[in-house]
C-alpha cells in the first residue's frame, strides 16, 4: 500500500489559462507567484491518504458538473495569499467531500472556490497593494466536466503536482 499526499481538482481549460497568464504580474522580493501547471481549484485536499482509497473513491463518485465563473478581480485569502474567486463549485465539492469523508486528513474546513495566482513569504508586505496584480479585473467563465486526483510533492525547488488520474462529472 502506497501513502502519498494527494488532492482532488478542476483544472481551467487551456483558453482560461491564456487569460490568466496575461494578468499584470511583476517580481516583487517575498512573492512567489504559481506556475501555468499549477494552476486548479482545489475542491478538496485529502493530505497523506492510501493511493487506492482515493482511486477507488474516485471511480465510484457522483459529483454533478459545473459551470466555473473566475473573478471579478484578483485579491487576496489572509495576509499570504493571492488569489482569484472561483463561483460555481460549492454543489460539486459537497459531493467530493460527502466521498472522500473517510480518506485522508479530516477537514472541517468550508470550501472556499479560489484559484491561487501567489504566496507572500517571510515577514508580511507592510504594503499588499505592491503585488501588482491584486485588483486586477478577470471574468471569464467556463464549464467544469472532469475531476483530477493529484500527487503533491514538496521539493527545494517548490511544490510538483503529479496527474493520478480523472473523473468525468455529471
Amino acid at each position: 500500500m502506497t501513502t502519498e499526499h494527494m488532492f482532488l481538482a478542476v483544472t481551467p481549460p487551456p483558453e482560461v489559462i491564456d487569460i490568466i497568464s496575461d494578468l499584470p504580474t511583476r517580481p516583487l522580493r517575498g512573492v512567489r507567484y504559481t506556475k501555468r501547471k499549477q494552476w486548479h481549484i482545489t475542491l478538496r485536499f485529502l493530505g497523506a491518504c492510501e493511493r487506492h482509497e482515493a482511486l477507488e473513491a474516485l471511480e465510484s463518485l457522483q459529483a454533478p458538473a459545473a459551470d466555473v465563473t473566475l473573478g471579478p478581480d484578483v485579491s487576496m485569502l489572509g495576509s499570504r495569499v493571492v488569489i482569484i474567486p472561483a463561483m460555481g463549485l460549492d454543489t460539486t465539492a459537497a459531493a467530493v467531500d460527502d466521498a472522500y469523508g473517510d480518506i485522508g486528513e479530516a477537514t472541517d474546513r468550508e470550501f472556499l472556490g479560489h484559484l491561487t495566482l501567489a504566496r507572500l513569504k517571510g515577514r508580511p508586505l507592510r504594503d499588499p497593494s505592491m503585488v501588482s496584480v491584486l485588483g486586477a479585473l478577470i471574468s471569464t467563465t467556463w464549464h467544469a466536466d472532469k475531476i483530477d486526483l493529484w500527487k503533491s510533492e514538496v521539493n527545494p525547488e517548490g511544490t510538483v503536482h503529479t496527474l493520478v488520474a480523472s473523473q468525468e462529472l455529471q
